[in-house]
């Protein structure tokens, strides 16, 4: 309101600054016109009034620090939409590439016209956060996405490579598993603090040889597959978790459902554009 109720001041200042180089000796009612002025004549005048001396709105603001601080904060605001803007659209026509393996867990449609990659760590809660968006954002769009999930643990998170394992060691055995796993360990994130026996303690209740299990978290594939995702997170630039790829479209951090909305529909069958992703069975 302050800033409504300043730049409101700062109109009628120049309108009264209007009637006086016109000569016009009637005072201008708060909020209103000039009798007999039109307002393409004010525009004109206005601007006429302001390129002469536009240390006026400089003095207006002066006397306002507050809204002056407001306009210069939505000023930023409106300069880092279009930045984003900018970033998205270079990247639409210039898309990250990550290599989706095949034999890896896929969620959805795995022929799916738009492909989200996300980059987590079981430990961080923002990822949690995010497990749900992303959730939602494949029951809305149902039957046109897959989802692609691969890791970068973050150092000061303990348990979050350890969690990596477990996921992909499930996933060797049976994929499906694999996604019950990963969506339990989201769910009693918190009991992660309790250590691998947290891990375990879902694996449990997984229909997958608990043996084989454990001879598989240190194996070469595991080990081959975490690597892979960590080279792609230092070749993307991401150093945070979550992060995601929506056919080579970035977005980074725990974004609300509506940010993945806005992307995803740039991606319409018309849309012509370079091949973003590299599908291969990774050996």
């Amino acid at each position: 309101m302050r800033l409504i109720s300043f730049i409101c001041a700062l109109l009628f200042l120049c309108l009264s600054l209007i009637d006086i180089s016109r000569g016009k000796a009637q005072a201008v009612e708060y909020g209103s016109f000039s009798p007999g002025v039109s307002h393409v004549d004010m525009i004109e005048a206005m601007r006429s009034v302001l390129r002469e001396q536009p240390e006026l709105i400089l003095e207006a603001l002066e006397q306002n620090p507050v809204a002056l601080a407001e306009l210069v904060q939505r000023a930023s605001i409106v300069r880092e939409v279009e930045v984003e803007k900018e970033r998205r659209l270079r990247e639409f026509t210039q898309p990250k590439t990550p290599v989706i393996d095949v034999t890896r867990p896929i969620r959805g449609n795995p022929e799916g016209l738009v492909t989200i990659v996300e980059y987590g760590d079981f430990e961080c809660s923002f990822c949690r956060s995010a497990s749900s968006t992303i959730g939602e954002v494949l029951r809305q769009h149902e039957g046109k996405l897959r989802f692609v999930y691969k890791h970068n643990p973050l150092s000061f998170h303990p348990m979050a490579e350890l969690s990596a394992r477990y996921f992909e060691a499930v996933a060797m055995q049976d994929l499906e598993q694999a996604w019950l796993f990963h969506d339990q360990v989201y769910e009693q994130q918190d009991q992660l603090a309790q250590g691998e026996q947290a891990l375990q303690a879902i694996v449990a209740s997984l229909q997958i040889d608990r043996r084989r299990l454990e001879n598989d978290l240190y194996s070469e594939t595991v080990e081959h597959r975490l690597i892979l995702d960590r080279d792609e997170t230092n070749r993307f630039g991401f150093d945070g978790t979550p992060a995601f790829l929506i056919n080579g479209v970035s977005l980074v951090g725990s974004q609300p459902k509506e940010n993945f909305e806005e992307i995803i529909p740039m991606f319409s069958p018309d849309v012509q554009r370079g091949e973003p992703i590299v599908d291969q069975a990774v050996r």
